[in-house]
């Protein structure tokens, strides 16, 4: 599915030249030819940034997003895929024969009220596109993080567009790529103390990330003293330090069971609901 910009609203060239400006420092060293921002909200709108006029008449749905990257509900609050691992030969030869972009990469970051899709390409083939990408992926993923800051009043100033043709099951599908507006909570042992929910696993994991809780706010939309308790109130109540708890492995108080480690995904069970209508027949 391909969503077409209306191109009469603003002028795409002179977006198109401030996007350049913000990305042209970071790019250009690290031969990226093609950056595509993507914000997509709750209430199924979005907008579309890119740093070439002729990135903007497609916005890649269906390619980078639900069919690809599969995110683990609980436990991330960020997530990527390569193209050349993930999409389809007719898509990767679309975008290469139409587009003259090769080797690409989507970064997805999730919040409550939105997530972002930050798209990094290639206009030229590379003989270890995967290997060189995953090499600058943490800066890549540093710069994700940027961009909506340094681009805050691009932001503000393009207008919503509406996702055209979402069918029911898609949209319900999307609400998996927000944050959880409640926390969820985990055990790590048999203590009625030992748990951790869901804010403070991703405030773990973000710190274990390095990052500082001004940034750990910034990213899940809370204050840094906000994080800061998280973390404070899990350590007290576990007894256990910041590196130990991210080890550990919390099973989710729902009925599927799941197994969730920090450092891996989430094992989704595919039946459910037929596990849920067997316990309510039992």
């Amino acid at each position: 599915m391909l969503l077409l910009i209306d191109e009469s609203s603003y002028d795409l060239v002179q977006v198109a030249q401030e996007v350049d400006k913000i990305c042209s420092y970071f790019l250009n060293p690290r031969k990226i030819s093609y950056f595509q921002f993507n914000r997509i909200y709750k209430n199924n709108t979005f907008i579309i940034l890119a740093n070439n006029p002729n990135f903007f008449k497609e916005f890649p749905d269906n390619g980078f997003t639900e069919s690809t990257i599969h995110v683990p509900i609980y436990s991330r609050q960020s997530s990527f895929c390569f193209w050349d691992e993930t999409l389809t030969e007719p898509r990767l030869s679309y975008l290469r024969e139409k587009q003259g972009l090769y080797h690409g990469l989507t970064i997805l970051s999730r919040r409550k009220a939105f997530y972002d899709c930050t798209t990094f390409a290639m206009s030229k083939s590379h003989l270890s596109p995967v290997a060189y990408y995953f090499h600058i992926l943490k800066e890549l993923q540093k710069f994700s993080e940027l961009f909506p800051t340094m681009a805050r009043d691009l932001i503000k100033k393009v207008p919503r567009k509406l996702l055209h043709n979402l069918s029911g099951a898609r949209s319900v599908n999307r609400k998996s790529f927000f944050l959880p507006k409640r926390s969820f909570r985990f055990c790590i042992g048999e203590d009625v103390n030992n748990y951790i929910t869901t804010y403070e696993a991703l405030c773990v994991q973000l710190a274990e990330e390095g990052k500082s809780y001004k940034e750990i706010g910034s990213i899940l939309s809370i204050a840094s003293t906000t994080v800061k308790t998280h973390l404070n109130r899990l350590r007290a109540r576990t007894k256990l330090s910041l590196q130990e708890i991210s080890m550990r492995s919390f099973q989710i108080h729902t009925p599927n069971k799941s197994i969730i480690n920090l450092e891996t995904d989430i094992k989704h069970e595919n039946n459910k609901l037929s596990g849920t209508k067997k316990k309510k027949i039992s």
